[in-house]
C-alpha cells in the first residue's frame, strides 16, 4: 500500500520566523481591549452602587435594624421559646404530679425513678410453656429426586 504523503521541497520546516512588527500589534491590541474592559467594569459599578442607594448620603436611623418577615410570624423570637420549652421539660422531669389520677398513674422525678428501678428491677412476665403440637414431620432424604450427577429441574 502506498502512501500518498507529499514531501515539501524546501525541507519540510519555515525558513522565516513570525513578522515582530505584527506581534507587537497583537499584543497592543489585546493590552486596549483588556483596559478598555477594566475601565468600563469600573464605571459601570459605580453607576450600580450609585443607583442602588440614592439617598446613600442621609443617615437612615433603621438602616441597621432587620426587617421582619412577612405574616404569619410563627415564632417572633425563637431564642426565648426554646428556653421556656427546655424550662418545662425540666420542670416535668424534676417534679411529682399526676399523669392519671383515676388510675393511680403518677409522675416522678426521673432521678427517684432510678432510684426505684434499682431497687425494685425491671417487671418481668411469666415464662409459658410451649405448647405441644403434632411434631413436624420430618423429610426423609432418600425420597428427595436429587441424585450425584442428575439434572435439576
Amino acid at each position: 500500500m502506498a502512501t500518498s504523503a507529499k514531501i515539501a521541497p524546501q525541507g519540510g520546516y519555515e525558513k522565516s520566523d513570525a513578522s515582530p512588527r505584527v506581534l507587537l500589534y497583537f499584543v497592543l491590541f489585546i493590552a486596549a481591549i483588556l483596559v478598555a474592559a477594566s475601565l468600563s467594569l469600573i464605571w459601570l459599578f459605580k453607576y450600580f452602587q450609585k443607583a442602588e442607594n440614592p439617598g446613600s448620603f442621609i443617615a437612615a436611623p433603621f438602616a441597621t435594624e432587620r426587617p421582619l418577615p412577612p405574616p404569619p410570624r410563627i415564632q417572633p423570637n425563637p431564642g426565648a421559646d426554646m428556653q421556656n420549652y427546655y424550662q418545662s421539660q425540666q420542670n416535668l422531669l424534676n417534679s411529682y404530679g399526676w399523669i392519671d389520677r383515676q388510675n393511680g398513674i403518677v409522675r416522678l422525678p426521673i432521678d427517684r425513678a432510678m432510684e426505684l428501678l434499682l431497687e425494685r428491677g425491671l417487671p418481668t412476665r411469666p415464662t409459658s410453656t410451649p405448647e405441644t403440637g403434632a411434631p413436624s414431620q420430618k423429610r426423609n432424604p432418600s425420597t428427595n429426586n436429587a441424585k450425584p450427577g442428575g439434572s435439576v429441574r
